[in-house]
């Protein structure tokens, strides 16, 4: 698996690396604009991104506008929207508008509350069909 983990606060980043270091590889941004240049990358070198965990709340592109960019530049490179990465929301408030928006007009696939715990997000992952548990 090909993870990319965007989050504004380090401490966030490195608590889903751990949970996340053996199930595949992951890159890690801490804003929207690069991520953005992480995706085009990954969709350039032949090998785009399995599951983007993404901060909602984040200085300069939020999660909503970043995702929206990286869902033109997979649309851009052909991939039908069942193929494209499976986004999930990391957010640390228990937020019923941005959560909505992440879920009905964001095409988000879960969401996950911070400070994330690892069977939280095993068993996220693996209700999505990511990992078995």
């Amino acid at each position: 698996m090909h993870f990319l983990i965007v989050d504004d606060d380090e401490a966030s980043r490195m608590v889903l690396m751990a949970h996340l270091k053996h199930y595949g590889t992951c890159d890690i941004c801490g804003n929207g604009a690069s991520a953005v240049e992480a995706v085009a990358k990954s969709l350039d070198s032949g090998r785009p991104y399995d599951v983007i965990f993404m901060d909602i709340i984040m200085p300069g592109p939020d999660g909503h506008e970043t995702l929206d960019k990286i869902h033109s530049l997979e649309k851009r490179a052909g991939i039908a929207p069942e193929k494209r990465a499976k986004a999930i929301m990391v957010t640390s408030m228990d937020d019923e508008d941005n959560t909505m928006t992440a879920l009905f007009e964001d095409g988000v696939s879960a969401y996950l509350i911070k400070p994330v715990a690892k069977t939280e997000l095993v068993t996220k992952l693996a209700a999505l069909g990511i990992v078995e548990i």
